[in-house]
């Protein structure tokens, strides 16, 4: 006698497929999860990055143009969080005179740089307005020369942070910041 059995799938069987595709799928989700986290952190590190990156462009074109540092003195040691300098206003060859301030906002989130020209107008520019900043300048004195023959020249050292404001943009680490720092020659101080 040919007894003709079919095979059919238990209830056990089903149970243990359902565990393992749990299983893989929990997997699954958790790198999916540590990659999100990392495209967060490094897409935050990036923006900090090239804000920091303007801000400091922006700082060193004015500085290389300046024409007398008013702020911070150079016989005082510590860093400012405030900057203000004579420097020309334009690009063309009758260049304005100005005077340029730079300072970091009461709220440590962004930076604020104020044009006056000698005309009584006034521009202002707000950088890294949803970024918490930190900025120092020192005024420096640099020998250009030899230990012979010194030949100052004056310097400006800036240090500019630029960090993401609330920790929760990048997931659960703690907030993700970048640092630069430049030495600039002055080129035309007085």
């Amino acid at each position: 006698m040919n007894i003709n059995r079919r095979k059919a799938v238990t209830l056990v069987e089903v149970v243990i497929c359902v565990v393992l595709f749990a299983m893989l799928i929990a997997g699954l989700m958790r790198v999916f999860s540590s990659g999100m986290k990392t495209s967060v952190k490094g897409l935050a590190h990036q923006a900090n990055m090239e804000t920091a990156s303007i801000i400091m462009s922006q700082i060193e074109y004015d500085l290389l143009r300046a024409t007398n540092i008013l702020q911070p003195d150079i016989n005082l040691s510590e860093d400012f969080d405030k900057a203000i300098w004579n420097f020309y206003y334009g690009d063309s060859e009758i260049n304005s005179p100005a005077t340029v301030t730079y300072t970091r906002l009461d709220n440590g989130v962004g930076v604020s740089r104020e044009v006056k020209l000698a005309d009584g107008k006034t521009m202002s520019n707000i950088f890294a307005r949803d970024q918490k900043v930190e900025l120092s300048f020192k005024n420096l004195r640099v020998n250009n020369g030899t230990s012979d023959v010194p030949f100052y020249k004056h310097a400006m050292l800036v240090k500019l942070t630029v960090s993401t404001r609330d920790s929760k943009k990048v997931g659960t680490n703690p907030e993700e910041a970048f640092s630069l720092s430049r030495l600039i020659i002055i080129r035309g101080h007085e």
